[in-house]
């Protein structure tokens, strides 16, 4: 198992399938940039009702089979790309299936996968090989026949991440059914399976931890029951919205104080990895590092059930917490991306996006840069334009830097 310990920049996944891609293809060694990562929106509804989560406007919207096969068609396309996928430069994809809930609807992800494969070997695209699939579930159907079906069958091109908060306590304070009920005594049946299923066929279980207010007071007691039940690694963060108080701020700093004395006593840092402490953050970003944090500055392409086509997922309108916000599309599925002079314009405007254009002098300049994240999808959620940079979160990532 290979463990990297990065700042949150490298994508874990992507970092993992480069590394490999390049061992197998010595000549034609890649970064984990030269992996595309295109997002395909399964469903929009959900059986959870999670109180932090930054989809706030879901639908029973779901993907149908006609339009997964034009999704597939469609990225296969070099015209219909029309520059902003390029698979000469980008000879790996993975296609991240989220929802809602994705296996609310595994029937059309199955169907997807197949004629996938189908398509891209017919016309013998460089991805007929070099893909693999990213499923993020909060766990509920895991166990369904279908469901392992589909992993069976696909074993060794899926990731499949189950979020589990922590412990029974942290994980019922915010992630519950639409009863209000907690949903951990169902969740960690199908954890203990996943687990399982990933050491046996020897990959390292990962999952994703959210801290909120509402179980902020959980943070350590959680973390070490992941690592107790085989989590090898859990990238953590706090949520981006504005929620946070300097009170917060104290006792995140405290709690991981706390948590890292555990690390250490219990010796976990010899096996296991939490990215919330690293090396390599709290430290100035000199000016010459002018790049944006994620990639939904035009880095990535994600698809909509209804044919849309957008930089990334949270440009989608049941993400916004803004009510009245507008969708942020780059192109249609039955035309091309970048379509219409309204599209180009979105496109042209993601690309002058810079860590100095949306920041002010207090965030360019601080001491305490290095590792401090952000989402652009987020900025324009807020501000109606991604070249504006939230700081909600600011004084928490001090915390974090103050505990490391």
């Amino acid at each position: 198992n290979k463990f990297y310990m990065s700042d949150g920049t490298i994508n874990y996944f992507h970092k993992w399938f480069s590394d490999i891609y390049s061992e197998k293809y010595p000549e034609n060694r890649i970064t984990e940039t030269r992996v595309k990562t295109i997002t395909v929106v399964n469903t929009e509804e959900c059986n959870f009702d999670c109180t932090y989560c930054y989809q706030c406007q879901k639908t029973p919207k779901i993907l149908t089979k006609e339009t997964a096969k034009k999704i597939v068609d469609f990225v296969l396309d070099d015209e219909k790309l029309n520059g902003y996928v390029d698979s000469t430069e980008s000879p790996c994809v993975i296609f991240d299936f989220i929802g809602g809930e994705p296996l609310l609807n595994i029937e059309v992800l199955d169907y997807f996968v197949e004629y996938f494969k189908y398509k891209s070997t017919q016309i013998g695209h460089i991805w007929q090989t070099n893909y693999k699939i990213s499923i993020a579930s909060n766990g509920s159907l895991y166990r369904d026949k279908k469901v392992q079906e589909f992993l069976k069958k696909n074993k060794g091109r899926v990731s499949l991440g189950i979020t589990i908060d922590g412990n029974k306590d942290l994980h019922d304070a915010c992630r519950v059914y639409k009863n209000g009920e907690g949903t951990y005594d169902d969740v960690i049946k199908s954890v203990k399976l996943w687990i399982e299923q990933e050491k046996e066929i020897g990959t390292f279980p990962m999952t994703k931890a959210t801290w909120s207010p509402e179980n902020l007071s959980y943070l350590v007691d959680s973390l070490i029951h992941l690592f107790n039940l085989g989590i090898t690694v859990v990238p953590a963060n706090v949520v981006f919205e504005d929620v946070w108080s300097i009170q917060d701020a104290k006792s995140y700093y405290k709690l991981l104080k706390e948590l890292s004395d555990r690390i250490l006593d219990e010796e976990w840092y010899k096996t296991n990895y939490c990215t919330v402490f690293s090396e390599q953050i709290g430290t100035p970003i000199p000016e010459s590092e002018n790049s944006n944090w994620c990639g939904g500055d035009g880095k990535m392409m994600a698809f909509d059930t209804e044919c849309n086509i957008y930089p990334c997922l949270r440009y989608m309108k049941y993400c916004f917490s803004t009510p009245d916000r507008k969708p942020l599309i780059i192109g249609n599925i039955d035309t091309k991306v970048g379509n219409s002079p309204c599209h180009c314009k979105a496109i042209d405007g993601l690309n002058e996006i810079t860590r100095r254009s949306q920041s002010t002098e207090k965030c360019f300049n601080c001491p305490v840069a290095r590792g401090c994240a952000w989402c652009s999808a987020f900025n324009y959620d807020i501000y109606g334009t991604a070249n504006k940079r939230t700081t909600f979160h600011c004084e928490m990532h001090q915390a974090r830097v103050l505990a490391n």
